[in-house]
Order: structure tokens, then sequence, then C-alpha cells
């Protein structure tokens, strides 16, 4: 990788937001630090999809030209492939749901058709027809499916069952969507149900996301559903729930209430005026999490019912969902709450942003993508 950077700044809790009555005053915080970058010579920007469990690797998707990268950890490119739609190695499909590495030399994909086992250099190993379909509702870097060692994790819902299931008036909590498969026969070996202490068994219903977002840590499963501020630890494989405990994210947090008409636009506005998860990673023995604010329930009652999307909604959400709020936890302490100047992301232990903090990634033009790893120290 190019350039190892020594570039950090230290959390100030005076002007980085709120400190949650959790936050112990003597507690060390860490600081955030850049420890490398990797830098892409290529014109459009690419969206980070997975990486290497060994950190070899990573796999982007470039949405203007609908290409897959494999790009090594010096930055360049090892190949690059279109196999959307139609023709010779292809997954009959504009976008698919995930692409995530299988083992050290395949690439698995999973579109609305089937899945797809690509080598790398994207040409076609094999094609499945499947027996369940994920539950979620993104496209492309889709949470709902990870790959880990010889194991296959997926939030979703065998077809067979599909109809019955949706048309529930409990959606949330009729199905253990919660599943760990066969890497290989892609069968079922352990599934498990929302937990009934959450925030969506305890209002059940229809929401925007539910499936949650998941890291790997050793012989655990994390789990943090986006509508619901707790953090829940499985035995992995077996996942049987070994311990949970509240993420208290206090004032900068506001809960969501399920949509009582899917047909309507109504989640679309309560997910306007509330609180998601957006993001997690373990860091040196830290939690990070990460949620987004939410609109004022007042100003999203103005808005037009009819065109949910329209200008007046997208200054909205460009003002309140565009605040990242974060907390650290040490084991299950919240040491430290507030803000950063930073938009991060994260996949699998990786924790990285498209800026350095403060600065404005589009404020001028590059010939080269710039990816920040960050951790926590």
């Amino acid at each position: 990788m190019k350039g190892f950077l020594l570039v950090s700044f230290l959390l100030v809790l005076v002007s980085c937001g709120e400190k949650t009555g959790e936050t112990r005053a003597t507690a060390y915080i860490p600081e955030l630090v850049i420890t490398d970058s990797l830098v892409i010579d290529n014109l459009t920007e690419l969206a980070l999809i997975d990486v290497k469990e060994d950190h070899s690797e990573y796999l982007f998707y470039d949405w203007t030209t609908s290409e897959l990268f494999r790009i090594n950890a010096e930055g360049h490119i090892l190949t690059k492939a279109n196999r959307s739609e139609d023709g010779k190695d292809s997954f009959k499909s504009r976008y698919f749901s995930t692409a995530t590495y299988m083992g050290e030399d395949k690439i698995l994909i999973l579109s609305h058709v089937g899945a797809f086992i690509y080598d790398l250099e994207f040409n076609l190993i094999d094609e499945r027809e499947l027996d369940f379909e994920l539950i979620t509702r993104r496209i492309v870097g889709s949470r709902a499916a990870l790959t880990h060692k010889n194991f296959f994790y997926t939030f979703s819902l065998d077809k067979s069952e599909s109809h019955e299931v949706n048309q529930s008036d409990d959606f949330s909590i009729a199905y253990p969507f919660i599943t760990i498969r066969d890497l290989n026969s892609m069968k079922t070996l352990s599934s498990a149900f929302i937990p009934a202490e959450s925030q969506v068994a305890i209002n059940p219903g229809q929401y925007n996301n539910l499936d949650p977002i998941v890291k790997f840590f050793e012989d655990e499963l994390f789990v943090l559903f986006p509508n619901s501020p707790e953090m829940y630890v499985y035995e992995f494989p077996e996942l049987k729930l070994k311990r949970k405990w509240d993420l208290n994210p206090g004032k900068s947090y506001k809960q969501i209430s399920p949509t009582r008409d899917e047909a309507s636009f109504e989640g679309f506005l309560n997910a306007l005026a509330s609180s998601e998860y957006t993001n997690f990673v373990i860091s040196n023995d830290y939690l990070l999490t990460q949620f987004e604010g939410f609109a004022p329930q007042e100003d999203v009652d103005k808005l037009p019912k009819e065109n949910v999307g329209g200008p007046e909604f997208m200054e909205l959400a460009d003002k309140y969902k565009s605040i990242s709020n974060y907390q650290i936890f040490k084991g299950e302490e919240n040491i430290w709450q507030g803000n950063w100047d930073v938009k991060l992301w994260s996949v699998r232990d990786i924790l990285y942003s498209n800026a350095k903090p403060g600065e404005d990634p589009y404020a001028v033009e590059k010939d080269v993508q710039t990816i920040y790893f960050y951790e926590l120290k």
C-alpha cells in the first residue's frame, strides 16, 4: 500500500458532541488514526464491496460502467469485467444483490436470478438456482449475505414460505431470518429469529431496512439491527445467543416506528424522522458504532405526501440524515459519543473513508481515487 500515513487526531470531548451518562471521565479515549491508504489509478469513483479476509485484495464496483474490479493491496488493478445483463459469463441481471469473496480463488455473486460463482478472472464456473431469497432492500452492497471461511451467512427466507411470511402482520418476527449455511452446498446449518428483546420484535411490522449489520470476530457473530439500539453476540456457527447490551445512544437517536401501510410512502417518512444504525466495527479491542441523525417530526409532517423523494424531502435528508453520530465502547461500556468531521464506512473488519478528517473529497477533481484506512488506537 502506498504511503504509511502518520495522520491522527485527538477526540476532543468538549467539541465532539454530547457525552452520555455511561461515559467515564477517567476512561482512556482512543484516537481515530489513519493507518494506511489505497491509491487507485481510475477516473471513475469505485465502491468498495468486499475485502479478502487476509486483506491481500479488494473487490470494487463501478456504478458508471457496471464493472467489477479486483485491486491488490498496492492499489494495482488486477482485473476488471462487466458481467451484468446478457452475454457470456453474465449473472443475467442489470444489478446484483451482493458480491463476496468465496475462499481464496472464487467470487460469489447473488442476484434475483440465482447464485453465480466466478474465478478470479470473472470467468463463470458455476450457476445455481437458490431455494431462498435475501431479505434486503439494498443492491450491489447488500449486507444480507457474507462469506466466512467455509460458512455463508444470509439474512434470508425460504422461497417456499415467502408468500405466507410476507403476508404476516408480524413480518419482522415471523421467521428465523438469521441463517448460517454451508458455503459450498448453501444448505442451512443453523438459524435464529430476531431477538425478542429487540425493538423490531417488541414493535413488529414492516421496516424499510430490517437486515442487520454483521461482523465475524473469532468464534462469535456480532449483530446490530439498524432499527434497534442493542448489540447481540452469537456463538458461531451455532447461532446461540451469548449476550447482548444496550447501546444507549441518548437524545441524538430517535427510535423508528414500523410502517402501518406498506403500499404508502409511510416507511420513507418514518425513516426520515428517525435514526438508523449504519455501521459498526471492532478495532483493536474497541467497538465503534455509527448512527445517523433524524429530521424533526414537524418538518416531516409538512412534506407533500404524494411526492416523497422530491426537493423538499431531499433537502431535509441532506440536512439531517447526513449527520453521523459515533460511539466508542470498551467491552460493553460506552466510553465516548459524539461527531467527527469525517464519514466512515466499513467492510468486514476494515474501517475506511474516501477523505481525511475535514476534507471534502469532491472539492477538487482528481485523476486517482484514494481510500484511507482507519483504526482506533
